[in-house]
């Protein structure tokens, strides 16, 4: 099919554990996926991490704290204020204070944040297609569940 992960490697010695070979091809696709991604980004002045909260923010049905949004993009709390303070500075998103209580904001869209996430979205959806390309929907569905299943077993 492809080259194997030990020729792009350029290792002089085969890899020899099978499990670790999977979670090489695993980090080294990922790798590969999101170096592509951060290219298309900078385009549009943004960074994965940006992109990443604009997307959740864009599909959000209620309110999020700031707290709620890092966990669900599984971010630090220093993170996750980071990427908002450089959002925030671009007047991508806005932290609404929540009434009787002083410490935690709501974290929402601008209208300018709306519109560069709906510019950037099908952008990068064409751009995840074009790397999937060779994927039918039943290859993305089985490799979707075993990820799945990694995940799952890992906690």
């Amino acid at each position: 099919m492809s080259a194997s992960i030990n020729k792009e490697l350029e290792l002089e010695t085969p890899i020899e554990d099978i499990k670790h070979e999977l979670v090489l091809n695993v980090v080294r696709t990922a790798t590969t996926i999101a170096t592509r991604g951060a290219t298309l980004f900078r385009q549009f002045g943004l960074t994965e991490a940006q992109f990443n909260v604009l997307f959740a923010l864009k599909y959000k049905k209620k309110d999020w704290t700031q707290s709620e949004l890092g966990r669900r993009l599984v971010v630090t709390r220093a993170s996750i204020t980071s990427v908002l303070d450089k959002l925030e500075s671009k007047d991508l998103v806005r932290r609404n204070e929540v009434s009787g209580n002083r410490r935690i904001y709501h974290v929402s869209l601008t209208t300018k944040g709306r519109r560069l996430i709906n510019e950037v979205e099908p952008v990068y959806r064409a751009e995840i297609h074009k790397v999937l390309r060779d994927f039918d929907e039943e290859q993305c569905r089985r490799l979707i569940d075993l990820l799945e299943e990694i995940r799952v077993s890992s906690t």
